[in-house]
């Protein structure tokens, strides 16, 4: 009889290979063996979200993550399913546990703020984009969105700077400068395009 760890190996390659009901049974048949194996959860959690049962999904990763709270790959998983089935507050969770583990990931803080974004936490969006441009100073997407929320704040000359920090890093980010500062409350309409791109040279 082969072990769990080689059933898990055999699972994961018909995962791989899209043969997701051949994947299941193999899953099902260990777990029927040793229902508590975290790795197994992790697997038919993923299983789950290919079908898109998410009640399922979140228990099975749930079942792993008991086991396993650190285990950042199950983390990644939860906040993918979260974010998949419109589950906001779920990835909020997933993505600050993932942060305990891994507190210097810019991506994981910027997934946070777009997360809080969703939930309208704005002090929490911008304490999230402050950590992601502290790790990643040219962070595009970053100094845009922050440039946004200092915006909403009333905050021009704040968001100028960011602004400028996402034009010097990448110049196809203008059409969403442009766009955001005739947009929020607190901004300019800049008529001349080509003064708008030198602003930005020297924010």
């Amino acid at each position: 009889m082969e072990t769990i760890e080689q059933g898990l190996a055999r699972a994961i390659a018909l995962l791989n290979a899209g043969q997701l009901e051949p994947a299941e049974s193999c899953v099902q048949t260990l777990l029927a063996r040793d229902g508590a194996h975290p790795a197994l959860h992790q697997l038919m959690a993923v299983l789950r979200e290919r079908e898109q049962r998410w009640d399922e999904a979140r228990a099975h990763i749930a079942r792993s993550l008991a086991a396993r709270p650190e285990h950042v790959p199950s983390l990644m998983i939860a906040a993918r399913i979260a974010q998949a089935s419109g589950d906001a507050h779920g990835l909020r969770a997933a993505l600050q546990q993932v942060l305990r583990v891994q507190p210097n990931a810019p991506d994981t803080w910027f997934a946070l703020s777009l997360a809080c974004h969703a939930l309208h936490e704005r002090d929490a969006e911008a304490q999230a984009l402050q950590r992601t441009l502290a790790l990643q100073p040219d962070h595009v997407e970053a100094n845009v969105n922050l440039g946004v929320v200092a915006q909403e704040r009333g905050d021009l000359g704040a968001a100028m700077a960011c602004y400028g920090r996402a034009y010097r890093a990448r110049n196809d980010s203008f059409g969403r400068i442009a766009n955001a500062l005739c947009s929020e409350r607190s901004g300019a309409l800049w008529l001349d395009l080509d003064a708008l791109r030198d602003a930005l040279r020297v924010a």
